[in-house]
């Protein structure tokens, strides 16, 4: 069930999205080391001037348009979850974004406190809102 979700997610991404941006065809990917963030933050106000809940999927990237929907896969635990960047971050020079304690949970490195990760931008469509819908969290599709 969670593989047929995912790959509706990328699907209606691609169709809706890159369909009408021939130009930026092609989605931006980056790598990196990302630790979490939660209880000093919750309940606070985040870039965008939404409250943070350090339980939903969001994240904070120093350079993406806020908000921006990122598909986040952790190679090591094979999930992936995709989550709404509403905030700037991180501030160490190590890392490349700061995810929720809720996101961290879900790709499996909350014991761990960061992990390398693989993101992936997904493009803006018409018809849905990075701010208007929820982030949702499936397992990656293992290779055969």
């Amino acid at each position: 069930m969670l593989k047929h979700i995912a790959g509706l997610l990328i699907l209606e991404a691609l169709t809706l999205g890159c369909l009408s941006q021939a130009a930026d065809s092609e989605a931006q990917q980056f790598s990196g080391n990302a630790s979490w963030y939660g209880v000093p933050f919750h309940g606070k106000k985040t870039a965008s001037g939404e409250i943070f809940d350090m339980n939903k999927l969001s994240a904070a990237h120093k350079t993406l348009a806020l908000p921006t929907k990122v598909m986040v896969e952790n190679p090591k635990t094979g999930k992936a979850a995709i989550v709404k960047v509403n905030d700037r971050g991180p501030y160490v020079k190590t890392r490349v974004m700061d995810l929720s304690r809720g996101a961290a949970k879900d790709l499996g490195y909350l014991d761990h406190g960061t992990a390398y990760l693989d993101f992936t931008v997904l493009p803006k469509t018409a018809k849905s809102d990075a701010g208007k819908s929820d982030p949702k969290v499936t397992e990656k599709p293992k290779a055969k």
